[in-house]
């Protein structure tokens, strides 16, 4: 018997797959994640010979868990869930790595079981370097990220690297950024929505930081932390509300 972890961030789609599954009789799931930091984790404590991961999730999405499973002692196989377009898929054909299509059905999710489950029972050495290329694919397909600030009536477009926090400053949006700062019209929500990346932290209620950005990380008062961002002086703070998810994130002991 398979044992199996179901990873998406809506519940219903959790439940059908799940059901779905035990049906078929071959796979046993032992766990399920709302959320990629979630999935690490019971990676770490269950050791499942799969999981099912689906990709689009926010904040920490399927590729970028993927990404990170490769570097854990324990990898299992990976099934991608995916509602990618025709042209997408492309890349997981081209590195024959196994996924499924949103909404799943049952059948075809059935005749992909026989091969899929014949692929975790053999040796398959190059599985990883498959995996790995997939995902560098599908990151570089996604590369341009770009988002666009009003400024001295011109329109200034920003590439994500360039950002290294955003905050409210007198009830507006702010992004600093490596080439100055600007008022965004837009709540501090809704920017991130509009990033859409797992790079972007929300770590206080006034603060979305940029995690390639963070230099130095002290602990303080009651499990919080202040953070040190590179080419600004100030320290952002990171909530206790939040702090358990940040030390997933940045791998804190």
């Amino acid at each position: 018997m398979i044992k199996a972890i179901v990873v998406d961030d809506e519940s219903p789609a959790r439940e059908e797959l799940i059901y779905i599954l035990e049906k078929q009789k071959r796979v046993k799931v032992i766990g399920q994640a709302s959320h990629g930091l979630e999935a690490l984790s019971l990676n770490r404590k269950l050791k499942p010979d799969l999981m099912f991961l689906d990709i689009k999730m926010p904040k920490l999405n399927g590729i970028e868990v993927a990404k990170r499973l490769l570097k854990e002692p324990h990898v299992p196989y990976v099934i991608f869930i995916t509602a990618y377009e025709e042209y997408a898929l492309e890349a997981f054909e081209v590195n024959a790595v196994d996924y499924i299509l949103k909404p799943v059905c049952e059948e075809r999710l059935k005749k992909g079981l026989d091969k899929i489950l014949k692929r975790i029972g053999d040796e398959n050495r190059d599985y990883f370097i498959r995996l790995n290329k997939l995902i560098d694919d599908l990151s570089n397909s996604e590369s341009i990220n770009i988002i666009s600030v009003y400024h001295n009536g011109k329109l200034i477009p920003l590439e994500h690297k360039d950002i290294i926090y955003a905050t409210v400053e007198d009830k507006n949006t702010v992004i600093v950024s490596t080439r100055g700062k600007y008022i965004i019209n837009c709540t501090l929500s809704e920017l991130s929505k509009k990033l859409n990346s797992p790079h972007f932290f929300r770590s206080h209620k006034s603060y979305l930081i940029n995690l390639d950005m963070i230099e130095s990380i002290e602990p303080w008062f009651n499990s919080t932390y202040n953070v040190k961002l590179k080419n600004i002086n100030d320290k952002i703070p990171v909530s206790r509300s939040q702090s358990k998810e940040f030390k997933d994130i940045m791998n804190i002991s």
